[in-house]
C-alpha cells in the first residue's frame, strides 16, 4: 500500500464503537506479539494539557539521553506526528509496512463484525513501531477518557499522570468533573506511581483515592512552589524548588503543565526509576515545543495559534492572552465543532477578545460560522462570520494593527487548516 492508501484504510475504520472495551486492541497487539510488553511508559490522561505535558516530558527524557517515544493525538501538520521517536515522526515506509502487517488480522476482525476503531488500529501501529525502534521510554497520551481507552492496554507504567480535568465528552465520561476524573483514573494501576496537575479539591480527592486504592505513591504538583521571574511573548522564566527554568511555550497554563512534568520526573529520579540530570530538566523544558499550543506564528502583529476547544481550555487561553501587552487589542479567529459546549466556550473567551471573526472548520462535525457569530453577539461580543480563511487572516491582521494581536482558536481542525497559511505569511 502507498501512504495515501494506508491512511485511507486507517480512516475507514469506525471512529467509535457502541461496545467500549479493550478486547479489540488486545487482539491486534497479540497478533503482533504484544510489543507493548517490551516497553516502559509514562501514561498521561486528562482533559486539558495532555499534549503539552507529553511534549515537555519527552523533551526532557530525550535531553537525558533516553531513546524516547511520543504518542499523541490528534495531529496538526501530518498524520505521522502522532508517533515520534526522539522528535522524528514514523517514516512513511514504516507506517505502510506495519499497517500491511496488520491488515490480514483487521480484515478477519471486520469479517467477524468486530472491526477495530481507528484509534485502536493507530495505537497498535504505534506500539509495534516503538518496539522496533527499541525505545527506552514511551510517553503515551490517552485518546479519550482513560479506563476504556486503547492505550490502557499497557502493563503498569512507570507513572500515571492526570492533567487538568474539565467538562468535555460528557456524554461518554460523565456530567461532573469528579465523574470524569474517575474515568481518567482508570489508567492508574497497581505497581506504579501517580502524579497529577494542580486540581480542585473535589477532583484531587478522586485521584488520590484511586491512587491509594492501587497502592500507588501519590503527589500533586504545587504551583505555590513556583515564582515567575519574567513572562512575555518570548517565554517564561520561573523558579521551582530552588531551580530556575526557562519555558519557551507560552501561556500561564503552561506553567501548570511544566510544574506537573517537573514533579513527575523529579519523583521518578528520586526513586531511581530514571536517571535525569539537572541539565536535562533545564534544556528539555526550554526546547519543548508543541504545535497549536499558544504557538507564535508571527511577531508584528503577534499571531498566536491555539487548539483550545472547550470552555476550560478557552478560559485558560483568555487568561493567558491577558498576560501580554500586545493582546490588549486582540482579534480572534474562531471556529468550533457543534458537539462541543460552544456557548460556554464563547463566554469564557470573550473577555479577552476585541472582536471575533468566525469560520466553519473543515470537519463534518463543524458548527457553521454564522451560528457561532450569532452566539457571540448574543453573549455581548462583536462578531463577523467569514467564509474564506485567507480573507479572515488578512482582515484580523488589519484590525489588530502592528501593535495588536491575532489569536486563532476553537478547534484543532481549524488550527490544522490555518497553520500552513499562517506559517507561510509569518515567513514573508
Amino acid at each position: 500500500m502507498t501512504e495515501s492508501e494506508t491512511l485511507q484504510w486507517i480512516h475507514s475504520m469506525p471512529r467509535f464503537h457502541n461496545e467500549a472495551g479493550l478486547a479489540r486492541i488486545r487482539r491486534l497487539l497479540a497478533f503482533l506479539g504484544n510489543p507493548q510488553r517490551r516497553l516502559r511508559f509514562i501514561h498521561v490522561a486528562g482533559t486539558n494539557g495532555k499534549g503539552s505535558t507529553c511534549a515537555m516530558t519527552a523533551s526532557i527524557l530525550r535531553a537525558a539521553g533516553y531513546r524516547t517515544g511520543l504518542y499523541i493525538s490528534p495531529y496538526i501538520r501530518d498524520f505521522r506526528e502522532r508517533m515520534q521517536v526522539n522528535g522524528r515522526m514514523i517514516s512513511r515506509r514504516a507506517l505502510c509496512r506495519i499497517a500491511a502487517q496488520l491488515r490480514p488480522e483487521v480484515n478477519a476482525m471486520c469479517a467477524e463484525g468486530c472491526a477495530p476503531a481507528e484509534f485502536e488500529l493507530v495505537t497498535a501501529i504505534a506500539m509495534q513501531w516503538f518496539d522496533v525502534q527499541r525505545c527506552s521510554v514511551v510517553v503515551l497520551e490517552v485518546g479519550l477518557g482513560g479506563r476504556l481507552d486503547a492505550t490502557n492496554v499497557i502493563d503498569p507504567p512507570l507513572a500515571s499522570v492526570i492533567c487538568a480535568i474539565g467538562r468535555d465528552h460528557t456524554e461518554l465520561l460523565g456530567a461532573t468533573e469528579p465523574e470524569i476524573a474517575r474515568e481518567k483514573c482508570g489508567i492508574i494501576k497497581r505497581g506504579s506511581r501517580t502524579f497529577c496537575a494542580p486540581q480542585p479539591e473535589e477532583v484531587r480527592a478522586v485521584i488520590e483515592s484511586a491512587a491509594r486504592a492501587a497502592g500507588n505513591p501519590f503527589e500533586e504538583a504545587n504551583v505555590l512552589h513556583t515564582k515567575i521571574l519574567r513572562a512575555n511573548s518570548h517565554g517564561t522564566r520561573f523558579t521551582f524548588r530552588g531551580q530556575t527554568y526557562r519555558l519557551s511555550m507560552l501561556g500561564g497554563y503552561q506553567l501548570r503543565n511544566a510544574v506537573t512534568v517537573l514533579t513527575t520526573l523529579d519523583g521518578l529520579r528520586r526513586d531511581n526509576v530514571l536517571q535525569i540530570p539537572d541539565f536535562a530538566m533545564h534544556l528539555g523544558l526550554r526546547w519543548a515545543h508543541f504545535p497549536a499550543r499558544m504557538e507564535v506564528m508571527q511577531r508584528r502583529p503577534l499571531v498566536l495559534l491555539d487548539g483550545a476547544h472547550n470552555p476550560q481550555g478557552l478560559h485558560a487561553l483568555a487568561l493567558a492572552l491577558r498576560q501580554y501587552p500586545e493582546c490588549r487589542r486582540c482579534i480572534v479567529i474562531m471556529g468550533m465543532l457543534r458537539d462541543k459546549d460552544y456557548a460556554d466556550g464563547v463566554k469564557a473567551l470573550l473577555p479577552s477578545a476585541t472582536e471575533v471573526l468566525t469560520l466553519t472548520p473543515d470537519s463534518p462535525r463543524a458548527l457553521d460560522a454564522e451560528t457561532l457569530a450569532e452566539t457571540i453577539r448574543a453573549a455581548g461580543g462583536k462578531a463577523q462570520a467569514m467564509t474564506d480563511p485567507a480573507a479572515a487572516i488578512a482582515r484580523a491582521k488589519e484590525l489588530a494593527g502592528r501593535r495588536g494581536a491575532v489569536a486563532v482558536c476553537g478547534s484543532l481542525y481549524l488550527a490544522a487548516q490555518l497553520r500552513p497559511m499562517l506559517k507561510k505569511w509569518g515567513q514573508l
